[in-house]
């Protein structure tokens, strides 16, 4: 392309291929000055002509067909996604591992995780009323090195909730561990993969 100014601008390999923004950056000299115009555009991977042509293909195949493809395509997600993983360090981290429950097992992760944290809750709050743990003893405490009076506002039942949820979430880093080994074997169990 030409400008008014008849410099050539011309086009850099800025661009991002994948399922967000096409980034173009055009490099050149605008009127004697240098000059980058950025502009971002959101995109399908595909055309509509693509995707109508894809959607003609998979429709002609046969179920064996389609759970052929599906198999290979799933392979090829799980290499990308450990590849990805690998790339920016994730794969080896707890919350990595977490993120790759999340997506690879959704619904079916997050109502293995919450079922947990409910039961330890439970168990948490049944252990303070049988252990006869003084919430608002604890809440008081608190009132002294703090210097404020949250004890005299509080009912003694929402103190023992309280003082549940606060314990039940310090017990976090034991029970996320526990979510990441049990949830594929558990998932798997309750609903069997099909390959």
């Amino acid at each position: 392309k030409t400008c008014a100014a008849s410099t050539m601008i011309y086009t850099t390999g800025l661009v991002r291929h994948g399922l967000g923004t096409t980034i173009q950056a055009f490099h050149g000299t605008m009127r004697g000055f240098p000059s980058i115009v950025i502009y971002q555009r959101w995109y399908s991977p595909m055309t509509k002509e693509e995707e109508e042509a894809e959607k003609t293909r998979v429709a002609e195949l046969t179920p064996f067909q389609k759970e052929m493809e599906l198999r290979e395509l799933d392979k090829k997600l799980a290499l990308l996604n450990m590849k990805r993983g690998i790339n920016t360090g994730e794969w080896y981290t707890l919350r990595g591992k977490f993120k790759a429950l999340a997506r690879d097992y959704g619904l079916p992760f997050m109502a293995w995780y919450w079922t947990i944290w409910v039961t330890t809750g439970l168990l948490t709050y049944t252990a303070i009323e049988l252990g006869g743990v003084d919430a608002m003893a604890i809440l008081a405490n608190v009132d002294n090195w703090t210097g404020w009076n949250i004890s005299s506002h509080v009912d003694p039942t929402v103190g023992t909730i309280g003082l549940t949820l606060a314990v039940n979430e310090l017990i976090e880093p034991i029970r996320l561990p526990i979510v990441i080994l049990t949830t594929k074997p558990i998932v798997n169990f309750i609903n069997p993969p099909k390959y």
